[in-house]
């Protein structure tokens, strides 16, 4: 039995574990002759995509709900985590594991880019940030480069700023 049938036959979603899954009940289906691929599928015990996309669809609500509530450290930790991937970029933008696309947005530099006012964007949305007191977000405001970020893993980061995806 190949990997691929596996995942038709148990709609299971592609990841390790239902690959570690896949190896357990495939030793059965080798070391037993009268087991048919059917009696295999209905051992499996996997996460099928349409529980995987209601799981992921529950973390991004959840996920989108603490940074409308938490603007600025959100805002620090997109940042950095873009700052990550790339120095360079003008807007910040971040993907997070479950699937939002957060971004902030360069509207205005004053004085030279002494100061620099964001717009903050969730999933090709902009989000009101008055709540944290600001219509638009001012780079002092959320904390800039930091040489040590670079060398941190995503866990490391959201450690620093509080963030729990």
């Amino acid at each position: 039995m190949l990997y691929e049938e596996f995942l038709n036959g148990t709609g299971a979603v592609d990841n390790q574990a239902s690959y570690d899954e896949y190896k357990r009940v495939e030793a059965f289906y080798m070391a037993c002759d009268a087991m048919t691929k059917e009696d295999v599928y209905r051992m499996a015990e996997v996460e099928t995509v349409v529980q995987h996309e209601a799981r992921m669809k529950k973390a991004r609500k959840a996920e989108l709900k603490w940074v409308t509530e938490n603007i600025i450290p959100a805002a620090a930790f997109i940042r950095g985590m873009s700052e990550k991937k790339d120095y360079f970029r003008k807007n910040f933008i971040y993907t997070s594991d479950c699937g939002n696309t957060f971004e902030i947005r360069e509207v205005k530099e004053i004085n030279g880019r002494s100061v620099v006012l964001y717009e903050f964007w969730a999933n090709g949305k902009k989000l009101d940030t008055s709540g944290c007191g600001y219509g638009l977000l001012p780079s002092a405001e959320f904390p800039s480069y930091r040489a040590d970020w670079h060398d941190k893993s995503l866990k490391e980061l959201e450690d620093l700023f509080g963030y729990i995806a």
